[in-house]
């Protein structure tokens, strides 16, 4: 059902503040029910000033120990005001979805860089982490507000990349190979590479693995989505160019620290497109997201829910636009599958790949392509009777 903005306090929370504050004013008012002005009366030798004192020295030790969930708190509020008056009408759907305790995986699709991590932030009830480059996590500032925002950092192989010596070209002897054969020049690929390290060429994003290396001016490239398209926007066999080198990152190395996110039961937001866009529908998902479900269920038996995340947006670019946030019901690793998992290889693409499928089918569930938001309320009233 559709319903209206969140509240930052749960209805029985809000109650026991009012209760608690009525009673501090009551405390207040009668000096006869002041617990400071009775302590004061019985021990004459203690000042105001000492109880002050240590009043005051408690909530400055409260504060540091939650430094962390109260600058999380500020900010989901301060933010949470800036959308209310960027956005006419910001419409939450699906939230009994979300469960209320332990760790959950959000999936959303990406359609705006800088509004979409907020607008999940201010709309869940749960506090979120994203993922952020270790990189970035340990740089100054930056790392400062994802450390205090509950970011994780994550290793990523294009963080250590380094300059390849000598230059390359390719050559693609027919377009059934699954390889591809890597000529150099002045290049020393027997020690400076090796098996399951990745390549990138200039102006290009793509990491291409390395599938053999015969010898430092011989070597051999594996054929995988995207990589012929990467190919064809160098001027291959003609010319030679310089590369990049991605070494090889373990994936426990990677994860490690979203896999104790999630043992201690908190949540991650991922946008499993990879990037930004303005298309109507999905881009390819990226693996990582099932890579994670898996090692999660693997190292601690945690078979964590995975909610989709629709976030449709109507005149964003304009001041006073409207938006609408939808929590899909959470998709579930089949237990039976964690055996082909763990065989890796074959299996253990199939079974991700199979996993990414429903994914995809769930985040499709919640992204609505309409002309403009009176149809989507149709949309979402049809779903309601229906």
């Amino acid at each position: 059902m559709v319903e209206k903005r969140e509240s930052m306090l749960s209805e029985l929370d809000y109650t026991k503040a009012q209760l608690i504050f009525f009673y501090i004013i009551v405390l207040l008012s009668l000096d006869v029910l002041n617990p400071v002005k009775i302590f004061l009366h019985v021990f004459p030798a203690i000042s105001p000033w000492h109880i002050a004192t240590l009043a005051i020295g408690c909530m400055a030790y409260t504060f540091i120990m939650n430094l962390r969930p109260l600058i999380y708190f500020s900010t989901k509020v301060f933010f949470h005001s800036i959308l209310s008056i960027f956005f006419n009408d910001v419409q939450v759907v699906g939230r009994e979805n979300i469960p209320k305790y332990g760790p959950v995986i959000f999936t959303a699709n990406h359609a705006n860089q800088f509004m979409d991590g907020l607008m999940i932030m201010c709309t869940c009830q749960r506090t979120i982490s994203y993922l952020v480059a270790e990189k970035s996590w340990y740089r100054p500032v930056i790392g400062h507000l994802a450390w205090a925002m509950g970011g994780v950092p994550v290793k990523r192989a294009q963080d250590s990349a380094m300059k390849g010596a000598g230059s390359i070209t390719v050559a693609i002897e027919s377009a059934d190979d699954d390889v591809i054969h890597v000529v150099g020049k002045g290049t020393k690929f027997s020690t400076e590479l090796k098996v399951g390290d990745k390549i990138r060429f200039p102006k290009s994003a793509l990491g291409i693995k390395v599938a053999s290396i015969e010898n430092d001016e011989a070597m051999c490239l594996k054929v995988e989505d995207g990589v012929l398209d990467a190919i064809a926007t160098q001027p291959f066999p003609d010319d030679y160019v310089t590369f990049d080198i991605l070494p090889r990152i373990d994936q426990k190395d990677v994860f490690k620290n979203v896999l104790e996110k999630l043992a201690s039961g908190g949540t991650i937001g991922i946008f499993p497109e990879g990037g930004s866009h303005d298309r109507t529908d999905l881009l390819p998902l990226k693996v990582g997201v099932a890579l994670i479900a898996y090692s999660e269920l693997e190292k601690d038996g945690i078979n964590v829910p995975i909610v989709p995340v629709g976030l449709n947006y109507f005149r964003a670019h304009r001041f006073r636009g409207k938006a609408t946030v939808e929590f899909g019901s959470p998709t579930y690793i089949e237990p039976g599958t964690l055996k082909d998992y763990q065989k890796g290889g074959a299996d253990k693409r199939r079974v991700c790949n199979s996993l990414l499928t429903r994914i995809e089918n769930s985040m499709r569930s919640v992204i609505v392509s309409v002309p403009d938001y009176d149809t989507m309320q149709v949309i979402h009233a049809a779903r309601r009777l229906y």
